[in-house]
């Protein structure tokens, strides 16, 4: 792709050292000034309410255990029904701690009221305003340039039954990389065990979670295919196409490209103008993201900022990071060796320097930190591997899909994470459940749209599958926040090996250099 010269010199060192200084700033500032800006920001109160649906929430399954105590005792399962006493009693044991959390938080409020009043309350609006806007504009490209590229994509194939080759190949990588991931986190969080002796107390888990539960594996890849019942914009093939486009599906946007791109090369001359009418406007949304780039220190520096000040600072980061530290470990464990497989495959399999590769893609797993969110992303992602000469058919296929359907770390993290709160609860898991994990993991994060988070609600079906309660997701709830950033930016690392990996073998070839012989 044609793009500025400079960016391909001394343009993207610059640029990444301004998008890490911008991280850095956003990390050094959230924590130093964190707690006063979450109470200007009326962090108290979103405390408060949290805490007393949290309260309500254990009430809750108090009397569900009380019930299923009962009925146990009718039925002579005396040991269930001990267990399910025990369980009562430990959760009203929880209640009385939360209920002196709430005292604590509201004697914060006069305090709080005083800072909102305060010069904090504008510096913290101007902080959180940065990072929204920062979004919002990486959001406004994803649906043009997914669709541009894509259809400039299929259209430079030249023969198009190279296709199928390029898109069997795209997801046989998607899927083992996917599964590797969720066999390393279930080893790792075997044998480390971080599950137990964890407090989960302040647990809370959404009523939208919970009603997740009733969902199947096959049930969500259907959805993925034909959507959700009453909702006409899902799916990969929705009833209105700009609909979709406007709720930002991506999927269903990459499958009407390819059907576009795929009939406009059918066509011939009468199709050649259209076709460089999308190559032109495919390169004017690339000088676009590139402009954009250039807010790209200041918004992150607003998105990790102000992210930080929402967890409490400091000090409610700190809190939550001790709690299930072990957790974390584990699951940052398992991404870090993920990473190093993931840059094996790129060095045995794309013929590419791993540390070169990873430093050219840096703009991008850094924007995937902050905003957590691969398609987000995928403007940045799309730019730098185009200028670590991955080619524009390739990019434009290989990243939309990878953004959509490429979630390695997020596999990973449900793989720990289920059994993790089986150990909380002192569930025991066979080789069979296990087996079952590794299956649905794999399988549901290819559901999982890319969005902050989304591994929260595909989580709830892989604890399903092995019959685990999904209360248990607000264990982990807390700190989820920070680890969704992590895994988001191996899902884009993830992306971006794909995409030099099917570039060595179905990109278009390359020139030869002038000193060749």
């Amino acid at each position: 792709m044609t793009l500025q010269p400079e960016s391909k010199s001394g343009g993207r060192p610059t640029m990444l050292f301004a998008i890490l200084a911008g991280a850095v700033f956003g990390v050094v500032f959230g924590l130093s000034y964190g707690r006063t800006m979450w109470l200007a920001s009326g962090g108290v109160d979103q405390r408060l309410d949290r805490l007393r649906k949290t309260l309500e929430q254990k009430d809750q399954f108090a009397r569900q255990a009380d019930e299923q105590a009962e009925q146990a005792a009718s039925e002579g399962r005396r040991e269930e029904a001990e267990r399910q006493r025990r369980e009562a009693g430990r959760l009203r044991g929880h209640m009385v701690r939360i209920r002196e959390e709430i005292q604590r938080i509201e004697a914060l409020r006069a305090r709080a009221a005083a800072v909102e009043q305060s010069w904090v309350r504008p510096i913290w609006e101007l902080v959180n305003f940065c990072g929204v806007l920062f979004l919002r504009m990486l959001r406004l490209l994803v649906v043009p340039l997914v669709f541009t590229s894509m259809v400039y994509g299929i259209t430079s194939l030249g023969d198009i039954r190279r296709l199928g080759k390029l898109g069997s190949w795209t997801l046989v990588y998607y899927l083992v990389t996917a599964a590797a991931a969720v066999l390393i986190g279930i080893v790792l969080v075997c044998l480390i065990r971080p599950g137990h002796g964890t407090d989960d107390t302040f647990a809370y888990v959404a009523p939208e979670v919970l009603a997740k539960q009733e969902e199947t594996v096959l049930g969500t890849l259907l959805a993925v295919v034909a959507g959700s019942p009453g909702d006409p914009a899902g799916g990969m093939i929705p009833e209105n196409i700009l609909l979709a486009a406007s709720e930002t599906n991506v999927l269903a946007v990459i499958i009407f490209a390819l059907v576009f791109g795929g009939a406009l090369t059918t066509l011939g001359e009468r199709g050649r103008g259209i076709i460089h009418f999308f190559h032109a406007l495919n390169e004017a949304i690339m000088k676009i993201v590139h402009l954009v780039m250039l807010f790209a220190p200041v918004g992150i520096f607003g998105l990790i900022a102000a992210k930080i000040a929402e967890s409490g600072g400091a000090a409610g980061f700190y809190q939550e990071l001790v709690r299930l530290a072990w957790f974390v470990v584990t699951v940052l464990g398992g991404l870090a060796i993920h990473l190093v497989v993931l840059s094996f495959v790129l060095w045995a399999v794309g013929r590419r320097n791993p540390f070169t590769y990873l430093c050219g893609v840096g703009q991008a797993l850094l924007t995937a930190f902050s905003t957590a969110s691969s398609s987000a992303t995928l403007p940045v992602t799309m730019e730098c591997v185009e200028e670590m000469d991955v080619s524009e058919e390739s990019s434009g296929f290989v990243l939309p899909l990878g953004a959509t359907i490429n979630m390695d770390g997020t596999a990973l993290y449900e793989a720990v994470a289920a059994i993790f709160i089986a150990q909380s609860a002192g569930i025991p898991l066979g080789l069979t459940a296990l087996v079952i994990i590794f299956l649905t993991a794999t399988l549901a994060a290819i559901g999982a749209p890319g969005i902050p988070e989304a591994g929260l609600v595909t989580l709830v079906i892989v604890l399903s599958a092995v019959h685990l309660p999904a209360a248990g997701i607000g264990t982990i709830l807390a700190i989820d926040w920070f680890l969704d950033r992590n895994r988001t930016a191996v899902n884009v690392f993830g992306d971006s090996v794909g995409a030099a990996v099917i570039d060595r073998y179905f990109g278009r070839p390359k020139p030869p250099s002038p000193t060749s012989p």
